[in-house]
C-alpha cells in the first residue's frame, strides 16, 4: 500500500510558540545490533530505538556490506517525508490567515 504522503500532521495553532509543530534539534544515530537489526536512536537518550529495520537473511546475503548504506537511505526518505509534511503544514498555517487589516 503506497504512503499517504498529504496526511495532514497535528499542529496545535493555539500555542504561541512560532516553532510549534516542529521537531526540536536532536543527535540521531543508526547502529547496528548484534543480530544484525539497524536500530534509529536518539544518541543522548538510553530509550527504545525510534525506528528498527530488519532485513531478512536472504537480503542480507544479497546485499551483503550494503544493508548499512540502505538503512542510511531508508531513513533519510523518511526524514524527508516528515519535513516536507511539517513545511507544507507551517506554510499553510502562515498563508492561509486572514490579515488583520486590509490595504
Amino acid at each position: 500500500m503506497p504512503y499517504d504522503i498529504d496526511n495532514e500532521i497535528e499542529v496545535d495553532n493555539e500555542n504561541s510558540d512560532q516553532l510549534a509543530g516542529f521537531g526540536r534539534e536532536t543527535t540521531l544515530e543508526l547502529v547496528e545490533a548484534d543480530d544484525g537489526r539497524l536500530l534509529l536512536r536518539d544518541a543522548e537518550q538510553n530509550e527504545a530505538p525510534l525506528m528498527t529495520i530488519d532485513f531478512s537473511e536472504k537480503l542480507k546475503d544479497i546485499l551483503g556490506s550494503d544493508t548499512q548504506a540502505i538503512g542510511q537511505h531508508m531513513i533519510h526518505a523518511a526524514i524527508q517525508v516528515i519535513m516536507q509534511k511539517q513545511m507544507s503544514q507551517w506554510h499553510a498555517h502562515v498563508y492561509d490567515k486572514e490579515p488583520a487589516h486590509y490595504s
